[in-house]
């Protein structure tokens, strides 16, 4: 029941999540179903291409911050942080997914669900769909590992600018900022991102998967430390006390 479905097609995967409504928001079930995929695909060796996609109209609007499961109200500090750390732990497994990823992105991709696109070695946005990141409006830092992999896509001033700003980026802007690779018409991402997979699918599947660790092993050496993941709780913890005072 987690909302997330995996269909091979040759060498290539597609993997959907989708909540039935909410605006495909990531809600704690959805997450674990996420994160438990990840690492299923990691360990088929007869897929080549993982393909990552939300509904037909919304890749997701975010984090479901009236999910109860994510925060554990009431619930001890060790056990509140390791809930809270989910998101983290799910975009850290789509990370080290060992074959190359393409996400296919349709309508809003915001907070949480940005950062899930951005773990993605590629990303197909259709013409209406934009990112957003609006953490820092919220009262928190961009956590889930998205801080690192925003700056790799486009540089420190434009992380900074996108995140101080809460810009709303388009595809054409995303294509122009290297946040994304392909631009295509609304409703043909997924149809696009499956077609460039099988492309690529058609590569020695070893050759792939090493090529990208090298890269990733290359480029990512000052990844935050492992203590990040909690700036997520602690941040929570910290509007939690503001609104009781």
């Amino acid at each position: 029941m987690s909302g997330v479905s995996t269909v091979s097609e040759g060498a290539v995967a597609t993997l959907r999540f989708d909540r039935g409504g909410k605006a495909n928001a990531l809600n704690a079930e959805l997450i674990a179903g996420l994160e438990s995929a990840a690492l299923a695909l990691a360990q088929r060796a007869d897929i080549a291409v993982v393909v990552l996609t939300g509904t037909p109209s919304i890749f997701a609007a975010g984090v479901d911050l009236r999910d109860e499961a994510l925060w554990k109200p009431g619930a001890g500090d060790v056990e509140r942080a390791q809930a809270m750390n989910a998101g983290g732990r799910m975009t850290d497994a789509w990370r080290r997914v060992p074959q190359p990823v393409i996400a296919a992105l349709e309508g809003p991709v915001i907070g949480g669900g940005a950062i899930l696109a951005l773990t993605a070695d590629f990303r197909v946005m259709g013409a209406s769909s934009y990112l957003r990141f609006p953490e820092i409006r919220l009262g928190m830092t961009l956590g889930w590992g998205g801080l690192p992999l925003l700056v790799e896509r486009v540089g420190s001033t434009r992380a900074k600018r996108i995140l101080f700003c809460d810009e709303k980026i388009g595809a054409d802007e995303a294509l122009s900022l290297g946040l994304c690779d392909r631009v295509v018409t609304d409703g043909s991402t997924e149809t696009e991102a499956r077609s460039w997979a099988a492309g690529v699918a058609e590569a020695p599947s070893l050759a792939l998967r090493m090529t990208k660790a090298a890269i990733d092993a290359e480029t990512r050496q000052n990844w935050a430390a492992a203590s990040e993941g909690d700036q997520f709780y602690l941040a929570r913890r910290v509007l939690e006390d503001a609104s009781h005072s």
